[in-house]
């Protein structure tokens, strides 16, 4: 009963992560290019990773200061799906920036997982889908087997993953107050630098 709660958990939290809104960020993208027509694609994805960085760095500080060892899970859990959350916008930023028309596919929004988790979650479902080879961490390689009737597959892979960078972040960031706090914010602002770097592969960004 417990595992299955704990399973309930990781699923509402992973669906917060990916419940994002696409015109209210296709409007504050809009806005900000607006408000200086000088910027580029480039320099407005880097800004968009740039603000992720610093949000998800105070999200494991603060998340990390709790001297209770007993709730380094639901911390861990928590600060996974924030910092998730966080970078997932900033690729939902950038996706918009350089494909306007990217969330008019079914799906849009879990594929956005891919730069965030990287390359494992692709080879692992290439391996739920018996795809020999793998398949590369483009758009176009995950688009090329994603359908409504794979989507399912794609989405536990997604929630396996999950589950697995929250244990890890509990015992590598939640188990030592104070230290690891600072530990989780050291995690979290290189880690959000890998993901910009992984969506701008994703998206074909040279």
């Amino acid at each position: 009963m417990e595992m299955e709660d704990n399973n309930s958990g990781l699923r509402k939290a992973l669906n917060w992560v990916v419940d994002i809104d696409p015109p209210a960020i296709a409007a504050s993208v809009a806005s900000e290019r607006k408000k200086d027509p000088s910027l580029t694609n480039h320099a407005l994805a880097r800004n968009a990773f740039s603000g992720a960085q610093w949000k998800a760095t105070l999200a494991g500080v603060l998340t990390g200061l709790p001297t209770n060892p007993w709730v380094a899970v639901p911390a861990a859990t928590v600060d996974v799906a924030i910092t998730l959350k966080t970078e997932l916008s900033a690729v939902a930023r950038a996706a918009i920036i350089y494909d306007p028309d990217f969330f008019e596919e079914e799906g849009a929004k879990w594929e956005l997982l891919v730069p965030v988790f990287g390359i494992n979650v692709v080879s692992q479902f290439a391996r739920e889908l018996g795809v020999r080879g793998g398949m590369g961490l483009t758009r176009a390689a995950i688009r090329k087997y994603l359908s409504k009737e794979t989507l399912k597959i794609f989405r536990k892979v997604m929630f396996k993953y999950f589950g697995m960078k929250v244990t890890q972040k509990a015992v590598i960031t939640k188990t030592l107050p104070i230290i690891g706090g600072l530990i989780g914010g050291v995690w979290n602002f290189f880690e959000v630098r890998r993901v910009r770097n992984r969506t701008f592969k994703f998206l074909g960004v040279k």
